[in-house]
């Protein structure tokens, strides 16, 4: 007599539930990968590649893949926008030569302008370029306001924040839509 120990699982259940893995489950894990490997990538060439606007790119990518916003287009190219602008900025706002506003740290007249340009430079490129990308815009703020220095170092590193999340959160995006 052979009794079984489990019930048997039907091929449409078993894609209901790798589909509501690819929803659910696989996008906060693929942001917490994604993130502490460039995280982890950081520490090992003592730069500090992880920026805030990275964290709005990655969830764009993973928890609405299929939104244009979300390709490597959009994530790459308008954060590079935003980074130009917000370098463009500051220096026309002559807010270099300002403290960034983080910390004790005041806001300067110098940094407002900054960022109010950088702001409007990102949206109208990315409307021509078809770039458009909500990181990219506080990727413009980053640099506006200081918190990455508007310096050669500062803009390499800015660079490949931008070029890990946008190909490994390219990965990860794709990962998502095949199993939905």
């Amino acid at each position: 007599m052979h009794t079984r120990l489990a019930p048997s699982v039907s091929k449409p259940q078993a894609r209901s539930a790798i589909r509501a893995l690819g929803k659910e489950v696989l996008p906060p894990l693929l942001i917490t990968v994604v993130l502490g490997g460039i995280g982890a990538f950081s520490l090992w060439v003592q730069q500090p590649l992880l920026i805030p606007s990275l964290g709005s790119a990655i969830f764009l990518q993973t928890l609405t893949p299929e939104e244009p916003s979300a390709r490597a287009w959009n994530t790459g190219m308008g954060q590079l926008i935003g980074a130009a602008a917000g370098f463009g900025a500051v220096f026309l706002a002559t807010a270099e030569w300002t403290p960034h506003f983080m910390g004790n740290n005041p806001l300067t007249i110098a940094r407002v302008a900054a960022a109010a340009m950088a702001v409007l430079v990102t949206c109208v490129l990315q409307r021509i370029l078809r770039a458009t990308s909500a990181a990219g815009g506080a990727t413009a703020l980053v640099v506006a306001l200081g918190a990455e220095t508007a310096t050669e170092d500062g803009a390499i590193r800015l660079v490949a924040g931008i070029l890990l999340v946008t190909a490994l959160g390219e990965a990860a995006r794709w990962l998502i839509l095949r199993l939905r």
